[in-house]
């Protein structure tokens, strides 16, 4: 069977004449898609709700990099409150895994 098949593996096939091109308009992919009234100082409205979106977005990012913060100075208190105890094996290596490198 592989023989067969590196036989004819050398052959080229013969491609079949091009095929023309047809393109079908659809209808609407969401036909229940109602777009929203032009309201007149709407580029005012939409400067403003940018602005509060901006500044939200810029609030939020603040306070997860506070918070990381935190998080990071707690795990370091932990674990240099934890670093001379001895305690069992089990607690050792789960130090080692959450404090190891938080050290340098």
């Amino acid at each position: 069977m592989l023989g067969v098949s590196l036989l004819y593996a050398g052959v080229p096939v013969a491609a079949e004449p091009n095929e023309a091109l047809v393109v079908t308009q659809l209808a609407d992919p969401d036909p229940d898609y109602v777009a929203p009234p032009d309201t007149k100082g709407g580029h005012r409205h939409k400067a403003a709700e940018e602005d509060s979106l901006d500044q939200a977005m810029e609030q939020f990012g603040q306070a997860l990099g506070q918070a990381i913060q935190l998080q990071q100075q707690m795990m370091l208190q932990r674990c240099k409150a934890s670093e001379g105890a001895a305690g069992t094996s089990q607690g050792r290596m789960a130090w080692e895994a959450a404090c190891k490198y938080t050290r340098r």
